[in-house]
């Protein structure tokens, strides 16, 4: 597009659309299109459709050319806004942490609307964990919502633990975070209400099945294992727990669909017990819950 002049919204809405139009489906683009009109150029989607013809300045339009490029390269939104959106609330991301999904607000709701039955309300006095925190989006988003309650979470990867310490300084809440590779460390943590973990669990053999934008810009390290062993963390964490938690305590992880029977076996297998499954809001099997 010509950046030399000043064109419309409606124009620069168009091209972007246009320019993309083939390399990423047309309901996500829609969605994309208005979050980098509104992180970009603070233009609303009200604003774009009641004033097309409103300036859309040259140096607005390199901004966009640049973004079009990135997103051409499969880059991430997020990695191109430097910015995720989740529960509510913005997280910092970057290659060294999983951009936080929708599936994991689900799995946070859950968690909240299980303390609220268990308890009666979300009381103080509550301690949770969340292992392999990445930016901190579960802790933070617990801490959002249990202010009173003390919050601990670890990442083996330190980059991680920096990234997740300043979103929970960017969220204003109070997080403990530690570091720790809970396959070959023993913290010595008793006395916990709950313990929460979105860990790897895509199998490596599942790699063709995921898209550029995932296996190019975020950590493998936090996405993948191996296919001898593909329940590692959940057998590992579910072991570690029965030490952790009080008794009653609750267990929460986010699963690999194709492996939701034989993780139920798993964390049966370590002396959990009310283990349940939970779909996603696309019927996926996504979430399980147990108890010690």
């Amino acid at each position: 597009m010509n950046t030399a002049e000043n064109t419309s919204i409606e124009a620069a809405w168009h091209w972007f659309l246009k320019s993309l139009e083939g390399i990423i489906p047309e309901k996500e683009l829609q969605a994309i299109g208005r979050e980098v009109f509104r992180h970009f150029f603070s233009i609303e989607p009200a604003e774009r459709v009641l004033n097309p013809g409103q300036t859309f300045s040259a140096a607005h339009l390199r901004v966009l050319e640049n973004v079009v490029e990135q997103l051409k390269e499969h880059t991430p939104l997020q990695h191109i806004t430097g910015v995720a959106h989740f529960f509510d609330l913005e997280f910092s991301v970057n290659q060294n942490v999983l951009i936080p999904r929708p599936e994991t607000e689900e799995l946070v709701q859950w968690v909240l609307d299980t303390i609220k039955e268990d308890l009666g309300s979300l009381s103080a006095g509550l301690s949770l964990l969340d292992v392999g925190t990445g930016s901190g989006c579960i802790a933070i988003a617990l801490a959002s919502k249990l202010s009173k309650a003390w919050i601990n979470a670890c990442d083996v990867s330190e980059a991680a633990l920096k990234l997740s310490s300043e979103n929970a300084s960017r969220n204003n809440v109070a997080v403990n975070f530690f570091s720790c590779d809970v396959l070959n460390d023993d913290p010595a943590i008793s006395g916990l209400d709950l313990v929460v973990s979105n860990p790897p669990y895509i199998r490596e053999s599942e790699k063709p099945l995921m898209q550029p934008n995932v296996l190019d810009y975020e950590p493998a390290s936090a996405l993948f294992v191996s296919d001898d062993d593909p329940l590692v963390f959940y057998r590992t964490i579910a072991r570690k727990a029965q030490t952790w938690l009080k008794p009653g305590g609750w267990l929460f992880f986010e699963i690999n669909e194709n492996l939701a029977q034989e993780t139920i076996e798993c964390i049966e297998k370590e002396g959990f017990v009310n283990v349940e499954l939970k779909q996603d809001i696309n019927g996926r099997d996504r979430m399980i819950r147990a108890r010690k």
